[in-house]
């Protein structure tokens, strides 16, 4: 899925008037020229936006100008260019030589981000932790995902990794030894803290210790936690600690969290503790009901944290009340946590988010939580997807956000209900549809090409959707591989 900065410029699109033009005149040059703005360095890194653009139509004939891009100057092209070829491929999967022969500049990030996303096999992996040069936080990353998935790795093998003292990676190392049954470097951590609760850097450390031992718990971190909550320290470390205790539901957690939330005097502060309960489902003590009662939006978050926790598959009536208040934070954490939920709890409440964007409409802060809400509708419920596009008025505000989840990835399954929309100009909803049909159907008119390259060369949309238009222009007229060699960049 596009960045949500991406997501945002898109709504804001904005089309001029012109006279349409058909390949062979001089707007050949300039749809060219939109093309090789995304290959090659601009100010403020346009070109990067550009790129996941192109990505983002995750088409076939891409790959040759992709392949040539791995020998950019840019190691942020050379990214980009990784992850369009494995956005190529049906799991997705980073090629592994490819990696290796990258520049390390970009190599370290692709392999951070390969990690994150699932793009690395375990073979991958082992591979990668064989190379010379990684950087410790890398190399610590590829050990903690195959840790994740229960590889076999030994605490001499994590303990061999070089760190800084009282740095983020030996925090992180430390973490992964306590989870092997190696204590020593994380009790260290935990008397640091109890010494100097307000340093900086020992406060980071802890937290980055903590992070790796949410997905990696241990004995030893949950000491650290207790001492995290304990101590006078930075007040974000001891909500992130509680953020842990109340996953494991340490003994005595409540009795913390009630004490934590009593002096607690700033609501912003009381609406993170009621976070924390929802997030892990936790039923709030007895002593916390007085303040959690007492203001409409932390009642109805304390309602959903004691339904989830009871059963989250009931829980949709505490939720929808929830989302109907509006408050953003709730609502982007029930977009991020809905993907663990099944369909028939995720589904009405995707819905009822992307209702209350389409109330808010396109500028309102509602309106990028509409599109994602969209996008993972797309994704879990397509038919109920298409029967709110095929119904909802024409040129409305569903019709654009639905149309903006569209564009994040290709749907041919739904060419007909998009073919289906009426198209009388370049009006926003106009563009979108276009743009989506161009990039899922084989073939469009010559009148449609000629609008693509208005789109590209003649209009104020954004530079993610003057590029897509661009490209999918040259696509429709045959041209592929003129304008791909003169794109071409040598390749490996």
């Amino acid at each position: 899925m596009a960045p949500l900065s991406l997501i945002i410029g898109i709504c804001m699109l904005s089309l001029v008037s012109g006279a349409a033009a058909y390949w062979g005149d001089a707007r050949d040059a300039a749809v060219h020229q939109e093309l090789d703005r995304a290959i090659t360095p601009q100010p403020r890194n346009e070109h990067l936006t550009r790129l996941s653009a192109l990505r983002a139509l995750q088409d076939p004939r891409l790959e040759p100008l992709l392949a040539s891009l791995l020998d950019a100057s840019d190691p942020a092209i050379q990214i980009h260019a990784l992850l369009g070829l494995a956005d190529l491929q049906s799991d997705r999967r980073l090629d592994l030589e490819r990696v290796l022969n990258t520049s390390a500049a970009a190599r370290e990030s692709i392999i951070v981000l390969g990690v994150k996303d699932g793009r690395l096999t375990p073979a991958d992996m082992r591979t990668l932790l064989g190379t010379e040069s990684l950087a410790a936080t890398t190399q610590l990353m590829l050990f903690a995902s195959l840790l994740e998935i229960n590889e076999p790795i030994t605490p001499d093998q994590i303990a061999a990794v070089e760190v800084e003292p009282t740095t983020t990676a030996a925090a992180t190392r430390a973490a992964l030894l306590a989870r092997l049954g190696r204590e020593e470097s994380i009790e260290a951590m935990a008397l640091q803290l109890r010494t100097h609760p307000k340093d900086p850097a020992i406060q980071n450390a802890c937290f980055a210790a903590l992070e790796q031992s949410r997905q990696l718990p241990s004995a030893g971190a949950a000491r650290l936690a207790w001492a995290c909550l304990k101590s006078d320290t930075g007040l974000g470390l001891r909500r992130y600690a509680m953020l842990m205790l109340l996953e494991t539901q340490a003994e005595g957690i409540m009795d913390a969290f009630a004490n934590e939330l009593n002096r607690s005097t700033r609501r912003r502060h009381q609406v993170d503790l009621a976070l924390l309960l929802m997030m892990t489902g936790s039923t709030p003590p007895d002593a916390a009901l007085q303040i959690l009662r007492g203001d409409e939006l932390l009642s109805r978050m304390t309602d959903a944290s004691i339904a989830l926790g009871d059963d989250p598959t009931s829980a949709s009536g505490a939720l929808e009340r929830l989302i109907d208040i509006g408050h953003r934070r709730t609502i982007s954490w029930v977009l991020d946590t809905s993907a663990e939920w099944p369909d028939s709890l995720a589904t009405p409440l995707l819905e009822r988010i992307l209702d209350l964007a389409i109330a808010g409409g396109l500028k309102s802060a509602m309106a990028g939580n509409g599109v994602l809400a969209a996008s993972s509708l797309l994704q879990r419920a397509p038919e109920r997807f298409r029967t709110r596009l095929s119904t909802t008025d024409d040129d409305g505000v569903e019709q654009q956000l639905l149309l903006l989840a569209m564009l994040q990835e290709p749907v041919p399954d739904l060419v007909d209900t998009v073919a289906s929309i009426r198209r009388i100009g370049i009006a926003p909803p106009d563009v979108l549809a276009l743009l989506v049909l161009a990039r899922d159907q084989d073939a469009i008119t010559p009148a449609d090409v000629a609008t693509l390259q208005l789109i590209a060369t003649g209009s104020t949309a954004s530079e993610a959707l003057r590029t897509q238009a661009a490209w999918l222009a040259v696509r429709h007229t045959g041209v592929v591989d003129d304008v791909m060699a003169s794109l071409l960049r040598p390749s490996r």
